[in-house]
């Protein structure tokens, strides 16, 4: 460990914040798609869609590939690298006309978001602690929704000149670069891997979890359930409740996201207040969101519910404060990549797992699938009071 972990200038803390800020600008180019089917007319809808979700597959591939790199490269590397193959491949589309060129760009664009990804949070971990981490881990959280709301916004002013310049929208990781390059030195002690105490450790004690930090990952999967029904649900909800105005529809969203990265921002004087039964508060106040969106009866309404359920992002930063503060120091970056992978396959099969319970209770309209979502956030409120209830049981007989 680091000696003076917390005392480390400005410039670092906005070094690693930097490499949040386009973590979840996948979909940002999801705007082009009509554009795309339009040119590329031997490809099906379905074939021009998966553009935007291949990269959610290579991240959740190189995520799993980090480790490696970072035994190979260093910490320092591994993020360049990342950063170097998903400007490359961000970008690279809106100069070339190949369909299966741009494939293997979006497959490259996700390979290098999946090598920095986890590096987000774990470099976190490596230089601050206590309420100086829960208030970084905070902002992280905040930045990764605000870049993407930003990039999507960006996207789609682009997408008004043509589609391929839509994806010009990643030259913003370009900056990211310079930050992180200014703000994180090569000369940094925590540049390369495991500290030296560690590496005598046997290899199976490395990846050994508590199992509260195991059970934190898993309802993370389950919250991506629901948390993507408000961007895959809502213009065919919007339309079966009959709305006005349902073009605001993007700007409701957009809106939700800034505003839900403005309370994710506050999650340290949250957890401080709150504590433990922070995830409590913040899965009702999800419930009450998606019930609200399920009988909303104008869009403005469906904004405010928008931004409570956007403000649930505050699970994550707990659960990686959890896995910050529980997991050993050698297991730390295997259970963020975890806790990532887990994040990215909840929001994969968000769209199959809310089919499924719909066809199993009988509803399977875009407004019945709301009430589902505050189903699953009402179980994983009474999770987390089992959670609490049983460490509080547990710290108790320790003390006895």
């Amino acid at each position: 460990m680091v000696e003076n972990k917390t005392n480390h200038p400005t410039m670092l803390k906005i070094g690693i914040l930097s490499i949040s800020f386009m973590l979840q600008a996948a979909s940002a180019i999801s705007v082009a798609v009509t554009g795309m089917i339009a040119t590329f007319h031997g490809q099906s809808a379905t074939s021009v869609q998966t553009l935007v979700t291949i990269p959610s597959f290579s991240i959740m591939l190189f995520i799993l590939l980090d480790s490696w790199f970072i035994k190979l490269i260093g910490k320092r590397n591994t993020v360049f690298l990342g950063l170097v193959l998903a400007l490359v491949g961000g970008i690279g589309p809106a100069f070339v006309s190949n369909f299966a060129i741009i494939e293997v760009l979006r497959f490259l664009f996700g390979a290098g978001t999946g090598l920095y990804t986890p590096l987000a949070v774990s470099l976190i971990g490596d230089f601050f602690t206590g309420d100086e981490q829960k208030n970084l881990l905070g902002v992280q959280s905040a930045l990764s929704t605000f870049g993407s709301s930003f990039a999507t916004f960006v996207a789609g002013i682009l997408a008004g000149i043509n589609w391929r310049s839509t994806f010009l929208v990643y030259l913003i990781l370009a900056p990211v670069f310079v930050l992180f390059y200014f703000g994180f030195p090569k000369s940094d002690k925590k540049e390369n891997t495991v500290p030296e105490s560690k590496t005598n450790e046997p290899s199976s004690n490395k990846t050994k979890l508590p199992v509260f930090v195991i059970i934190g990952m898993l309802t993370l999967f389950v919250y991506f359930w629901a948390a993507m029904a408000v961007y895959t649900n809502s213009g065919l909800a919007i339309q079966q409740l009959n709305l006005s105005n349902q073009g605001f529809l993007g700007t409701a969203l957009a809106i939700s996201g800034l505003l839900g990265a403005l309370v994710v921002m506050s999650y340290g004087p949250i957890f401080k207040a709150l504590k433990h039964t922070t995830p409590i508060a913040v899965c009702i106040v999800g419930a009450i969101g998606f019930v609200g969106m399920a009988h909303v009866t104008n869009m403005f309404m469906f904004t405010l519910y928008a931004v409570l359920i956007s403000s649930t992002s505050l699970l994550i930063p707990y659960v990686y404060g959890t896995v910050l503060d529980s997991a050993p120091d050698s297991s730390k970056n295997f259970a963020i990549s975890m806790a990532m992978v887990l994040n990215n396959l909840g929001a994969y099969f968000s769209p199959y797992a809310l089919s499924f319970l719909g066809k199993l209770f009988g509803k399977t309209d875009a407004v019945s699938s709301f009430s589902i979502c505050a189903g699953i956030m009402a179980i994983l409120a009474v999770v987390f009071i089992l959670l609490t209830v049983i460490q509080q049981h547990s710290s108790k007989t320790v003390k006895a």
